[in-house]
């Protein structure tokens, strides 16, 4: 099994007072995964979450961490959501890994949780920056870029999958930034603290990393949410191949004109070959986005949603692409159409299928 190796500062290998006391919002996929590698590097976490059956399961057993990491067992402090309130100025770092829709929400009820100079990390999908700092300040929150794929199997289990964004892009697991590009030493330092998570690196071009990881999420989230697809058989399908490259091309086509410097979705080839691979086929970069069956496939956090009843971020994603489109004069057919079919799967009016390729057409 190929397994991505945590690079953790040995400073953070046990939990003494120079180690920072990390809050994390929102035990799913990701918040457990973050909290679980952190927690047996040594780092002081305490993990809130509104799942009682999740509660349960890691107050007994602790979460059970597998997939491309290996697998770890690892106690972890775990309360409910509703502790939040009992606890005042104790993080120096609060962790929002809670779905966009409920981005706010729990911020305001978190935010007196952080000392006098804490901030927030925000590994969640979309650009929740922009609904973080108007309540915290910007000087109080980094971005971070999330790559990894994670999925909570079941209460108590995460397991850690292969990923899109990773296998067309460098292998970073998380990049973090600073709102105004500044490299600080809080970015610094929180780089490396990240190590303990997956690898990690810092960028003074926090926007356009945004976008770019928007731009992979508008075109493999909903596009496996309303076939069914894992995340590696839609990249080896040819119909909703090309359908992603034209979901991708608009999103950044709309970040390029709102001003952002957005680093080309699939490493290797530019923008420009994106877009020639979507006028005549470009053979190369076909087979780099391809590429091999994971040997641990993943399913986007959209198909998760869909496969569970759940509300869907395609609002923060490709209806997000959508509404700054359209401040700007530029119409985003596939991503418009796309957010409908998603909408329509939510309500009940469409099924999940591979006839959604062919609807999604028709809508253009």
């Amino acid at each position: 099994m190929n397994s991505i190796r945590i690079q953790c500062l040995p400073g953070y290998r046990r939990k003494d007072k120079n180690v920072p006391r990390i809050g994390i919002i929102g035990g799913g996929a990701i918040g457990g995964l973050i909290a679980g590698h952190m927690t047996r590097n040594g780092v002081d976490v305490t993990l809130f979450d509104g799942w009682e059956e999740n509660i349960q399961a890691v107050a007994k057993n602790g979460i059970l961490l597998d997939g491309v990491q290996g697998e770890h067992r690892v106690e972890v402090n775990i309360q409910n959501m509703h502790a939040i309130e009992s606890f005042r100025g104790e993080f120096d770092i609060l962790v929002m890994a809670v779905k966009s829709y409920d981005t706010v929400a729990m911020v305001e009820r978190s935010q007196h949780t952080l000392t006098k100079a804490g901030f927030i990390v925000s590994p969640q999908n979309g650009i929740n920056e922009e609904q973080i700092a108007p309540i915290v300040g910007a000087n109080r929150m980094i971005g971070c870029v999330t790559t990894v794929s994670a999925e909570l199997v079941g209460p108590g289990h995460v397991r850690q999958t292969g990923s899109t964004s990773q296998s067309i892009g460098s292998g970073i697991a998380f990049t973090l930034g600073e709102l105004d590009g500044s490299l600080t030493e809080r970015l610094g330092e929180t780089v490396e603290l990240w190590q303990c998570a997956g690898p990690s690196r810092s960028t003074g071009n926090l926007w356009g990393e945004r976008w770019c990881k928007l731009a992979i999420n508008c075109m493999v989230n909903p596009t496996a949410a309303m076939t069914g697809l894992d995340n590696w058989e839609i990249r080896s399908n040819d119909q909703s191949r090309m359908i992603m490259f034209n979901l991708a091309a608009e999103a950044v086509r709309v970040g390029t004109s709102l001003g952002y410097h957005i680093p080309s979705p699939i490493g290797g080839f530019s923008i420009d070959d994106l877009y020639t691979a979507i006028v005549g086929g470009h053979r190369e970069l076909e087979g780099k986005f391809v590429g091999s069956p994971p040997e641990i496939r993943g399913r986007p956090s959209l198909l998760q949603d869909i496969s569970r009843g759940r509300k869907t971020e395609i609002d923060y994603l490709n209806g997000y692409v959508v509404r700054r489109g359209d401040e700007i004069g530029i119409k985003c057919a596939y991503n418009q159409g796309i957010s409908t079919i998603i909408r329509g799967i939510e309500s009940g009016e469409f099924s999940q299928s591979l006839d959604n390729l062919g609807r999604l057409e028709k809508l253009l």
